[in-house]
């Protein structure tokens, strides 16, 4: 019984077993050289339209984020509006309860309340009261402009709260990055806060 021959099934030993044996990248060479239209792998650039779309795409994004800080802005503006306006309204309602004068002093980082002490016939910082107690603005912001009974408050800006209840009418603008709110107090007592457009 005749055993298997190991030998190529090729008899006029023309299959070359090296090139089966050589990389892929060396034989795709190889063909490429005997065929002249073989398409090589070369890189490719950006197309007008690509680069169009993907502009568009930073101008929204930049966009949004704008959109986004402007609206931080307008909310930190308006909170602090929305503060110091329900500050005033507390502090009218503790003159009203307690018969005392209550007064607000405004600088432009701040504002604190006060208390007139009849003993020394001065205001007096409101102490034992952590709902009264000095404010400062957040960073960036400030009192822009004070207005009582229609004029300037000047250098020295309080509101005085009478125990009656009643109200100077007052305009308090608070600024920040160019947003600003508009605190206002009329004489029957009541106070609000407005959006200043510019």
């Amino acid at each position: 019984m005749a055993r298997p021959s190991l030998a190529p099934a090729c008899a006029d030993q023309s299959c070359n077993i090296s090139v089966l044996r050589a990389p892929l990248s060396k034989f795709r060479a190889r063909l490429c050289q005997k065929l002249p239209a073989c398409p090589l792998p070369r890189g490719r650039g950006f197309t007008l339209i690509e680069l169009l779309v993907v502009m568009l795409l930073l101008v929204i994004v930049i966009g949004m984020v704008g959109l986004g800080i402007s609206g931080n802005e307008s909310r930190a503006v308006r909170e602090e509006a929305a503060r110091l306006a329900l500050l005033v309204r507390t502090a009218r309602q503790e003159s009203i309860l307690e018969g005392e004068v209550y007064a607000v002093a405004f600088a432009p980082g701040g504002y604190r309340f006060l208390v007139l002490d009849n003993q020394k016939g001065r205001f007096e910082s409101v102490k034992s009261d952590q709902i009264l107690r000095p404010r400062r603005l957040p960073s960036g912001m400030s009192i822009s402009s004070i207005t009582i009974d229609g004029a300037n408050a000047g250098d020295r800006p309080e509101l005085i709260l009478l125990p009656t209840g009643e109200l100077p009418s007052f305009d308090i603008v608070l600024t920040r990055n160019g947003t600003s709110w508009r605190v206002e107090g009329t004489p029957d007592g009541g106070v609000r806060t407005v959006r200043l457009h510019v």
